[in-house]
């Protein structure tokens, strides 16, 4: 999910996309296939992650909003704050404790030269570890909304900057790294997989209300 919210972090035209994500023998939790819906904008972003839970950012506020539709409620974060870190805690020990978090959570990007077709794109393989995760991503440049993501950098860049334990992943970095739009997507967890699939890729302009939580949602501990 992680890397899933880099590239909700948009740039100089609305965009949405959609990835079709298989999940097989992941501890937990039964296969199973779910659409992933992203949409992208200068402003802020949205994941429906397809198995009932919304994720909102907003990066002038730096909020990230986790909607419950179910239950009509959601949580909030300031992306400056670090997860976990005592409300009194001071500025030193959240970045102590962002550091410690960051040192868990590495993130390592390695480009091979293998290439090949998927669903009619050029693509280029990229090896991708984060935490426990490893991950095969298949890149192409040609997907329309590359330039977009490509101009993330400097929008996430200075997000990111805000919290410690983003800032000691360095995920800024991914979207130069991969150098593509992901196509295919293969992740390890704990012994399963999970196989993210492009399926649709439209550049349009998006309704700003996707961006804004509903009036009529509770936000939990209040």
């Amino acid at each position: 999910m992680i890397l899933a919210l880099l590239f909700a972090f948009s740039a100089r035209a609305d965009l949405y996309f959609e990835y079709e994500n298989v999940s097989k023998n992941i501890p937990r939790q039964q296969d199973g296939t779910r659409i992933q819906k992203n949409y992208l904008t200068s402003y802020a972003s949205r994941i429906e992650t397809g198995d009932g839970k919304v994720i909102i950012v907003d990066y002038n506020s730096s909020v990230l909003n986790t909607l419950s539709p179910l239950t009509r409620s959601y949580s909030q974060l300031k992306i400056d704050d670090v997860p976990g870190a005592p409300a009194d805690a001071s500025p030193a020990e959240k970045e102590q404790l962002g550091k410690l978090m960051g040192g868990m959570m590495q993130l390592n990007v390695s480009p091979t030269a293998e290439t090949k077709t998927v669903d009619g794109y050029n693509c280029r393989k990229y090896l991708v570890d984060l935490a426990m995760t490893q991950g095969v991503y298949w890149v192409s440049k040609d997907v329309p909304g590359y330039s977009e993501l490509k101009s993330i950098g400097t929008k996430l860049g200075a997000v990111s900057a805000k919290n410690p334990l983003l800032r000691q992943m360095n995920v800024a970095a991914i979207v130069d790294k991969l150098e593509g739009f992901p196509v295919q997507i293969v992740t390890n967890v704990m012994g399963g997989t999970v196989t993210s699939t492009l399926r649709k890729v439209e550049q349009k302009p998006l309704n700003p209300n996707l961006f804004i939580v509903p009036r009529d949602f509770t936000l939990k501990g209040k």
